[in-house]
């Protein structure tokens, strides 16, 4: 079974918005393998994205699509542990994490 996992902005009253345009930002999938979503406004790799969330942890929930809620170490041990998803259309980086350029994998 698939599941998705998104940062979602906590709205803070006179702060300006962090995720410009969007509701959410999908980080990624689990569906038979590990599938990671570039953001280059934000992200490029894993290293990055946990610098993104640790630097706007006051502003940014993890949520999966059941609306359940993460911490940075729970996002690391369900998705970013699993085997990465094999194909060619994902590039895989340099810690062999599998990443896709659409909005969806």
């Amino acid at each position: 079974m698939s599941c998705n996992y998104y940062f979602r902005e906590i709205p803070i009253d006179g702060a300006q918005i962090l995720l410009k345009g969007v509701d959410e930002l999908h980080i990624g999938q689990y569906a038979a393998g590990t599938c990671l979503l570039k953001r280059n406004a934000y992200y490029k790799t894993v290293e990055e994205m946990e610098a993104f969330y640790r630097e706007n942890a006051d502003r940014l929930i993890i949520v999966d699509e059941a609306e359940r809620k993460y911490s940075w170490e729970q996002l690391k041990e369900i998705l970013l542990s699993a085997p990465p998803r094999n194909g060619h259309r994902f590039e895989r980086d340099e810690a062999g994490y599998a990443w896709y350029d659409e909005e969806f994998c």
